[in-house]
């Protein structure tokens, strides 16, 4: 194959660029090269442009192939890359004559670009499933916290009370926005691009929709240059991928700050911390730590991808084809730690609920439903309210008293100062503006945090993810249809 350049590839060109190709991938690559050939054989016997009798033989070796697996194929001097090595192998095996017809009707630049594709859409099954999974057990820990109550936070200060239920929920929410992402990136990654050839299709009568059809791709992509020079599904699935992980990364530093001493309010098991070298007392919160971190491995990978990418000229070469489709798999590997330690984290968290609960009442986050109170039942403006309670909170902060040790007195003094006249409140009214409880379930709005709209909360994430789950389902039960009928015709010409 190398004929007009009459010359062995040099030993920098393998140890950079043919032998990073080994090993694993070359076992993925080599599975997904063989599924092509099989395919795109049929293909041609189909359209008469291959006898049947060498299309036996063909599909007979590439059987005998399969079962021998990769191991003995050795891209590098003499083979630029696994397909030629496949190739070699083949013609050795059949001859010339039979094994050098396969290619009929292709190139590497539409079988290269078939193979991303297919691996992609291994991992996209794999990652979603992976995720609904850890959708499910955050909805648990959810609803197993709907009403353990907590302080909500802006400005990382105490701001109103909330429920940890409500604050993974909307976590959820958030994640399966991310998930959504995901699912809706499969039309465009489960299209086919073999038959495009170098980028200008074939004067051979090739059906590229029965390619498609036996490989389990929905559709082709039309234009044969767009099937081979673009990978902008591949940036598409990597910007869903970060969602992702910047989604979980704040999961991980909310975790982060709730188990620090200073908070103190959730405690993990021991069998995700890692302990001190110098420090006996140590229970560090290691899978945290790498949950955030690697998040930026992700991200780092759909930057490298774009870069590598950009001003490109618009047609198939290495810089497009190998270089911007790389950060990929690394960024597989990373979101499926990413999904699993969250998973296990999650799974080993401990509430501490009394604590936050004591929380709410010494961070004064009742204080704005103390302000409606004034608003609602006395008919004072919300912003004179605002300045009354903020004066109460001050004098209360000032004398080292907590939210429940504020009284009627306090208020009234208050109201005194600000508007000239003193405003008494009874003890039921005190009660419902600072009662953590009470004050989460005078919520209304729809969507907050108290323990009826929680619930609702929870019950829509399980409907999304049951309403994913199908969809998904769907989605692969169409893929194990595709593979039962690619057997059907392999096994049509081979017994």
């Amino acid at each position: 194959m190398r004929e007009r350049i009459h010359a062995n590839i040099s030993p920098e060109v393998v140890e950079y660029i043919v032998n990073p190709k080994s090993g694993p991938i070359m076992f993925r690559d080599f599975r997904l090269m063989m599924e092509i050939n099989k395919a795109h054989t049929i293909m041609l016997c189909e359209k008469n442009i291959l006898p049947t009798g060498i299309t036996i033989k063909l599909l007979t070796a590439l059987k005998e192939m399969e079962k021998e697996g990769p191991d003995d194929l050795t891209p590098g001097i003499d083979c630029e890359d696994l397909y030629s090595a496949i190739e070699q192998k083949l013609i050795n095996k059949v001859g010339s004559d039979i094994g050098g017809r396969m290619h009929t009707g292709r190139s590497r630049n539409d079988l290269g670009s078939t193979v991303t594709r297919m691996a992609i859409r291994e991992n996209f099954f794999k990652i979603t499933i992976e995720l609904f999974d850890l959708l499910r057990s955050l909805i648990k820990f959810a609803e197993d916290n709907k009403e353990t109550i907590m302080p909500g936070y802006t400005h990382l200060q105490p701001a109103q009370p909330t429920t940890l239920g409500h604050h993974i929920s909307s976590i959820c929410s958030a994640l399966q926005r991310d998930s959504e992402r995901i699912m809706e990136a499969y039309p465009r990654i489960n299209l086919s691009p073999l038959g495009a050839c170098a980028f200008a299709g074939t004067g051979f009568p090739i059906n590229r929709y029965r390619t498609a059809e036996l490989l389990g791709f929905d559709n082709i992509i039309e234009s044969t240059l767009d099937a081979v020079a673009s990978r902008d599904y591949v940036s598409e699935l990597l910007y869903s991928l970060t969602m992702v992980s910047i989604t979980l990364s704040r999961l991980a530093q909310d975790l982060y700050l709730w188990y620090s001493d200073e908070w103190s309010i959730i405690d993990i098991d021991g069998d995700i911390a890692f302990s001190s070298s110098i420090m006996p007392q140590k229970k560090n919160p290691g899978t945290i730590e790498h949950i955030k971190a690697k998040s930026g491995h992700i991200l780092g990978s759909l930057i490298s991808n774009l870069t590598v990418q950009k001003n490109l000229n618009f047609m198939h070469c290495r810089d497009m084809s190998v270089e911007s489709v790389e950060p990929i798999w690394n960024a597989l590997k990373e979101i499926t730690g990413i999904i699993i330690l969250t998973k296990a984290t999650i799974k080993r968290v401990k509430v501490k609920k009394s604590v936050m609960l004591d929380r709410v009442y010494k961070n004064f986050s009742t204080a704005t439903e103390l302000a409606d109170i004034l608003v609602r039942n006395h008919n004072i403006p919300f912003r004179t309210a605002h300045s009354i309670i903020g004066n109460v909170v001050a004098k209360a902060t000032s004398k080292n008293l907590r939210a429940n040790d504020i009284n009627t007195e306090l208020i009234s003094n208050a109201s005194k100062e600000i508007t000239g006249k003193p405003l008494i409140l009874s003890n039921e009214e005190l009660e419902i503006g600072l009662n953590p409880s009470l004050n989460l379930k005078n919520k209304s709005t729809t969507g907050s945090p108290s323990f009826l709209e929680t619930k609702k909360l929870i019950d829509l994430n399980k409907e999304i993810l049951n309403n994913q789950e199908s969809s998904l389902k769907l989605l692969k039960n169409k893929q194990d249809t595709a593979n039962s009928n690619f057997k059907k015709a392999v096994n049509f010409y081979i017994k």
